[in-house]
């Protein structure tokens, strides 16, 4: 017999596949910062890429500069933060032309806290789903009108049941208490020897880390940028820990 927790992990992915068959596309929703590393390539077999509309959100926070890689089934990148008209009426009619069905059901999907209830919210110009920085917040899928020609749906957040934990609080996927300091120095580490992350970090704090040795000297320096010192003058890694982990999450 199944554990409930296994049981659990089949009835996600099933009911994902029966809410796909009634959707006429399915939105893939990414964190711009880490496309890759958001994607969920089970869904995207799951949809088919006739129906797969790609969306790399919080592109706001990329450095700025930085070269955007094309992304898959005509994928664009968006900030939902944005209310920008052109920019809600582009991804509107980018989703009406996956199909003819009127009014069409779109499905999104994604990481918590990748921004699906935030984008849901520019489309319809209300808010419509619930939105917050607590990943995990959108526990039952509702559908919202956007258009007599639209309606979409803010799915909760999916994740590979076997991705460790490490990665999935990097990605804002999983909340933390406690532990902060273990997560930002295995965020740091990545982001030491990943360009656009280390760069995304330099942005974000306004410091130069090109010649930090280690992910001690990285909090160490945002500590000081932000003027989180002891009485001694000794920088306070531990206030700079937890500020890392929330920044991995917005």
């Amino acid at each position: 017999m199944k554990r409930l927790e296994d049981r659990g992990k089949i009835n996600k992915w099933t009911a994902l596949k029966d809410l796909m068959g009634g959707a006429d596309i399915v939105v893939e929703v990414v964190d711009a910062r880490d496309v890759r590393g958001t994607r969920l390539k089970s869904a995207e077999l799951l949809a088919g890429s006739n129906r797969i509309l790609f969306i790399a959100n919080k592109a706001d926070l990329l450095p700025p500069g930085s070269i955007l890689p094309p992304l898959p089934y005509g994928g664009q990148y968006v900030s939902a933060r944005d209310s920008d008209p052109k920019q809600r009426r582009g991804l509107i009619d980018r989703m009406l032309a996956r199909t003819r069905n009127r009014p069409a059901k779109a499905l999104l999907i994604g990481y918590p806290n990748v921004g699906k209830s935030t984008l849901i919210n520019m489309l319809a110009k209300r808010r419509a789903a619930k939105v917050s920085s607590v990943a995990g917040t959108t526990k039952n899928i509702q559908w919202v009108k956007v258009t007599d020609s639209l309606i979409v749906s803010d799915y909760r957040g999916l994740f590979p049941e076997k991705e460790p934990e490490e990665s999935l609080v990097r990605k804002g996927a999983l909340n933390v208490q406690g532990g902060e300091m273990r997560h930002a120095h295995l965020f740091i580490e990545r982001a030491l020897a990943n360009e656009g992350l280390r760069r995304w970090l330099e942005e974000r704090y306004d410091v130069d880390l090109a010649g930090a040795k280690g992910t001690e000297e990285v909090l160490a320096i945002i500590a000081r940028r932000r003027g989180w010192v002891s009485k001694g003058g000794e920088p306070n890694t531990e206030e700079a820990a937890r500020s890392v982990v929330r920044a991995m999450a917005e």
